[in-house]
């Protein structure tokens, strides 16, 4: 009895292996994104923590020097924050396109693995006829036997 065999076998392995990659990739910059979000969220909350500070304090008194250190602390931890803000939107960019990326190789991946199911299918569906001819001739030639011996 034949096996099937598909021809693009290696192609689909090779397919499938780089479709692997692609998904472990993704997951590592999806967190770091995750990571750039946190490290984001804890910029902006220091910011905010230390312009209520400043406000207290402001209430409270302060000096013209200590008023522009504040002022100048402020804009150093706004600057801290806007480039957390861009550097998650790099990173948000970087993880759309190796997004894009898996979704193109998992299409032409899942293309490969339905043309082999279509010929493991037609494999079968011959082999089935072929086993179907074989009875039926061998039915022929039993009753033909018959025939004769009878």
């Amino acid at each position: 009895m034949q096996r099937f065999q598909f021809r693009l076998e290696s192609v689909l392995n090779f397919k499938q292996q780089g479709l692997d990659a692609l998904m472990i990739e993704l997951s590592a910059i999806q967190a770091s994104v995750v990571a750039q979000e946190n490290r984001r969220s804890a910029a902006y909350a220091r910011l905010a923590e230390y312009d209520a500070e400043s406000v207290r304090k402001s209430a409270e008194g302060l000096s013209v020097i200590e008023a522009l250190e504040r002022q100048s602390c402020q804009q150093v931890l706004a600057r801290r924050a806007r480039r957390e803000d861009d550097e998650l939107a790099r990173l948000r960019r970087e993880a759309e396109k190796k997004r894009e990326e898996f979704v193109e190789a998992r299409k032409e991946t899942h293309s490969l693995e339905r043309l082999r199911e279509t010929r493991e299918n037609e494999f079968n569906a011959a082999l089935a006829k072929a086993e179907e001819k074989e009875l039926d001739d061998l039915t022929a030639a039993r009753r033909a036997a018959a025939v004769i011996a009878g």
